[in-house]
């Protein structure tokens, strides 16, 4: 099963910890829940003002990098249980979107509907603004701040 990171500890993704790691945003900052290939994760900060939850989930290379909305928590902790037992229709459910990056950078290029965008007029709940690190550093950052 994958691994929850959070406060610098991994914990097994059971529905309980999901369930409670999700609970705890924005108060926790973000969650992690990576497979054994770090390179496989989803990563999940809840949005200003609302039961929202932007994802992000990478699979293996900057190339299939994705991005949804999830509005509810229980929806959210379905797609995050799903993805760390393996579960092929953990996706279904949400409107996903492909994130491209600047090959030459490895930053991402975010649309101006993404809840990261300075254009999107949404707020991460305890983000201070778009990220100015590739997807690589920003994943390697996550990781250590856990």
């Amino acid at each position: 099963m994958a691994a929850l990171i959070l406060s610098r500890q991994t914990l097994l993704a059971s529905r309980d910890a999901l369930d409670w790691a999700v609970a705890g945003l924005p108060y926790i900052g973000a969650l992690l829940v990576e497979l054994e290939d770090e390179s496989w994760y989803v990563q999940v900060a809840k949005i200003a003002g609302a039961e929202h939850y932007l994802m992000e989930h990478r699979a293996g290379e900057a190339r299939r990098h994705v991005w949804a909305i999830a509005r509810s928590r229980a929806d959210l902790v379905r797609a995050l249980l799903g993805f760390a037992q393996r579960d092929e229709t953990w996706m279904t459910g949400f409107q996903w979107e492909v994130l491209e990056f600047d090959e030459q950078t490895r930053f991402a290029r975010l649309p101006p509907h993404h809840p990261m965008s300075s254009r999107s007029g949404l707020t991460i709940d305890d983000f201070g603004g778009p990220s100015t690190m590739s997807d690589d550093d920003e994943h390697d950052a996550l990781r250590n701040e856990f």
